[in-house]
C-alpha cells in the first residue's frame, strides 16, 4: 500500500503534524510519502490519502478545498482528513460550531473514511481584542496540540492499511 500524507500549512503546525502522522504510518510498515499539497501534481500510484489543513477564518484554507475538488473528488482513492484549529477546543461555542460546520462541508466534498479536528499552536500570543472575541484566556498556552490524540488516530489509520 502506498499512502500520501499531504498538507497545507501557514505557520508550520500542520506540516509538523503531517510529518508525525507519516512517521507513525511508516513505523507501522506503510509505504508513505509526506508532501505539501502545492507540490503534488499527480495522485496516481497512491492507494490512500491522508490530507490536512489548518483553519483560518473558521474554514480550511481555500487551496485545500481546491485540491480536494480538483484532484481528490472522483479519484476513487480512499481519503482521511485532519483539520488543525487552535480555537476548536478552547474558543467560544459559536466558533466551535462554525469549525464543526466546516468539517461537515469538507466531509460532504470527499466522503472521507475518517475526519478529525486536532488542536494547533500559535506563533505568538493573540492580541487582547482577539482573545476577547474568541473567548480564550490570556494564559492559554500557545501550543495546544495533543500528540497522544494525533498518534492514536495515526495508529488507527495504520491498522486499516496493509503494509
Amino acid at each position: 500500500m502506498k499512502c500520501l500524507v499531504g498538507y497545507i500549512t501557514k505557520t508550520g503546525t500542520t506540516e509538523e503534524i503531517a510529518l508525525k502522522i507519516g512517521k507513525i504510518l511508516g513505523d507501522k510498515g506503510v509505504d508513505v510519502d509526506v508532501a505539501a499539497i502545492g507540490t503534488i501534481s499527480d495522485l496516481s500510484g497512491y492507494d490512500r490519502l491522508v490530507l490536512g489543513s489548518p483553519v483560518n477564518g473558521m474554514k480550511v484554507l481555500p487551496e485545500f478545498k481546491t485540491f480536494l475538488s480538483e484532484k481528490v473528488v472522483g479519484s476513487g482513492i480512499p481519503v482521511d482528513i485532519f483539520i488543525i484549529s487552535y480555537l476548536f477546543e478552547q474558543g467560544r461555542k459559536g466558533w466551535r460550531k462554525a469549525i464543526q460546520k466546516e468539517k461537515e462541508r469538507v466531509r460532504s466534498m470527499v466522503n472521507p473514511s475518517s475526519i478529525e479536528i486536532f488542536a494547533g499552536k500559535l506563533p505568538g500570543q493573540l492580541p487582547a481584542f482577539a482573545r476577547l472575541m474568541f473567548g480564550t484566556p490570556g494564559d492559554l498556552p500557545l501550543d495546544l496540540r495533543e500528540w497522544g490524540k494525533i498518534e492514536a488516530w495515526a495508529k488507527r489509520l495504520a491498522d486499516t492499511m496493509p503494509s
